[in-house]
């Protein structure tokens, strides 16, 4: 059926000139009317045709054709590819469209490698405002990609071109799709026959095609990455991309849907965002003057002052009683150890015997009278331990997989639990009961972390997200996103107003805990960030690496004070003293250290 040249078309109103190429479902063709203007006349791909498969599919095949090329009709943009006439020919539904002069995003990046940012979203907000128009007429381009953007020839005007699987959508309606997508550059959704349909498909493609201009490279297919294979930030490919383009292009690509933002008009408001430095990072009024803290009140020097190395393998967790004496550790060697903060000196072992975990001890937490020690373990059971006796007071199973972080409400006796399960439950410690259950990240969770007053708990999962759950009920009150990689860890102020967090994006971020507005982020780590806490007087920040370092960084400026470098594999857990003046950390190395400020 392929058309040759000087064949006539839709009553000699047009002549071909030549093929064009092929997409998902359409074949184009140069072709010019009757004034001798260029035209590109669009129809279905003769293979679709001939191939048995769908020729049960192939009326409605035509007819999506035809109607989807008449709802096209309408989206009038500069930005949109103009449509001129619809016809038949042969049986066959055919859209002649303006000839576009230019080359297309994927030609212009082989020539130029990779795009400016400036360039790159100035493309990009050209091509999400033509979107809006499609979507605001309900439909779907479902195939955003460099290739379908052409750039008009000795103009900066990018044009969306080739709506061959456009398709209608009714919001959060699951409807059935077409098994058709570009690898790189199409969500989940459209590898499932069933799915919800909404403009974040669209939001995902525009986001990985905003990810290969600037990068050069395609970005992982969604189907790898459910295969657990990771995307890489586009900060990694180009350290030059800023960190707002860098967040909004892994929020675009959420795997889950609900995690992306739900319109193109939402995710543009990404990249315009900006953070207002000047308001102290929201934690003090405007109004207020701030002083820095005089440098001699800042810990700008910390020194190791002993090593503890009764473990006979990788510390995981490391805390300190409330009363600032006691530190308690737990190990892969799965024994839970006490010891005296102030000389060091081993107190006792827990778990002796058969009353012991069976896994690695991951995780633990002092209630806050410190009379009682949890520990969670990869042996997916949390125990309760007398610290006075070293005894077992009880045993909590209920997690389906490794207990990741415990943490004990202020002022109830409530101990919260997350676990690889991706959950968090809610244990009452009086009579061992379970009495709440949080769903809704959908990976592991790996840090929970209760506001001071115990109204809110906060978690972070490898999800790249972190959530706030209202205690009382159980309702998830917001959801930050901002990491490009698993969050690992949380920690509050005393006061309650920061929340802090770090990440396998080498970063540490800042957040207003009553909004959970961004406020900073602290870059220096060469490797994920495993733990983090502040001090008791919000002067600083402290956080450990798989980079083998701890480091110390001014909270009111985000500048990094000192970088702590004995430990010789990665610092797993960092605990400080209720007076802000010893550190403990917990290493790979199978040590701990205790550091005083100097």
């Amino acid at each position: 059926m392929a058309w040759q040249r000087g064949q006539s078309l839709s009553g000699n109103r047009y002549i071909i000139e030549k093929k064009l190429g092929e997409g998902g479902i359409g074949v184009t063709y140069l072709a010019k009317n009757q004034r001798s203007e260029l035209r590109v006349i669009k129809t279905l791909r003769e293979d679709i045709l001939d191939n048995p498969a769908w020729k049960p599919y192939l009326k409605k095949i035509q007819q999506d054709f035809r109607d989807e090329a008449v709802r096209l009709s309408v989206c009038l943009h500069p930005h949109i590819v103009k449509i001129k006439t619809i016809f038949e020919e042969e049986n066959l539904p055919c859209i002649a469209m303006e000839y576009i002069e230019g080359a297309d995003l994927s030609k212009y990046l082989r020539r130029m490698g990779i795009l400016s940012e400036t360039e790159a979203l100035q493309y990009i907000q050209q091509i999400g405002d033509a979107l809006k128009v499609i979507h605001r007429r309900g439909l779907l381009h479902r195939d955003i990609k460099p290739s379908n953007i052409i750039i008009r020839q000795n103009k900066t005007e990018a044009v969306l071109i080739d709506f061959g699987i456009a398709r209608e959508f009714i919001p959060n309606e699951v409807q059935k799709h077409t098994i058709y997508h570009t690898p790189g550059f199409a969500p989940p959704e459209q590898y499932q026959i069933e799915a919800p349909r909404g403009e974040f498909i669209d939001v995902y493609a525009l986001a990985a095609t905003l990810y290969t201009l600037l990068t050069g490279v395609t970005p992982t297919s969604a189907e790898n990455r459910n295969q657990h294979i990771l995307l890489k930030p586009p900060q990694d490919l180009n350290p030059h991309i800023s960190d707002r383009t860098n967040q909004a292009i892994m929020r675009g690509m959420a795997l889950n849907a609900d995690y992306r933002p739900q319109s193109v008009h939402e995710w543009l408001q990404l990249l315009e965002k900006t953070i207002d430095e000047k308001q102290n990072f929201g934690i003090i009024p405007p109004t207020q003057v701030i002083t820095p803290a005089p440098k001699s009140l800042l810990p700008y020097s910390w020194k190791c002052v002993n090593t503890l190395k009764e473990h006979t393998s990788m510390v995981h967790s490391v805390t300190i009683s409330p009363d600032g004496k006691i530190i308690a550790s737990g190990s892969s060697d799965k024994t839970i150890k006490l010891w005296e903060l102030q000389s060091g000196k081993l107190l006792r072992q827990l778990g002796r015997w058969f009353s012991g975990h069976s896994g690695i001890v991951d995780t633990l937490a002092f209630s806050h009278d410190g009379e009682i020690l949890a520990s969670g373990s990869w042996d997916e059971t949390i125990k309760l331990w007398s610290v006075s006796t070293g005894k077992q007071i009880s045993h909590l199973k209920g997690h389906n997989s490794c207990v990741n972080s415990l943490a004990f409400n202020p002022k109830d006796q409530i101990l919260a639990s997350s676990s690889v399960d991706s959950r968090i439950k809610l244990w009452q410690v009086i009579d061992n009961k379970e009495v709440n259950n949080f769903t809704g990240h959908s990976d592991s969770v790996s840090s929970i972390a209760w506001s001071p007053d115990g109204d809110f708990l906060a978690s972070a999962s490898a999800d790249y997200t972190i959530k706030i759950w209202q205690a009382s009920t159980g309702r998830e009150i917001r959801t930050l996103y901002g990491h490009s990689l698993f969050v690992n860890s949380l920690a509050y102020s005393r006061d309650g107003t920061i929340l802090a967090s770090g990440s396998s994006d080498n970063t540490i971020k800042l957040w207003q805990a009553s909004t959970g507005r961004e406020i900073r982020t602290f870059k220096g780590h060469d490797d994920a960030v495993w733990t983090v806490t502040l001090s008791p007087d919000k002067e600083f920040l402290v956080s450990g690496s798989w980079d083998n370092t701890i480091k110390i960084w001014q909270i009111i400026t985000g500048n990094e004070i000192c970088t702590l470098r004995d430990h010789s594999n990665y610092v797993r857990s960092i605990a400080i003293s209720p007076n802000g003046q010893t550190l403990v950390s917990g290493s790979d190395d199978g040590t701990i250290k205790i550091w005083q400020q100097q």
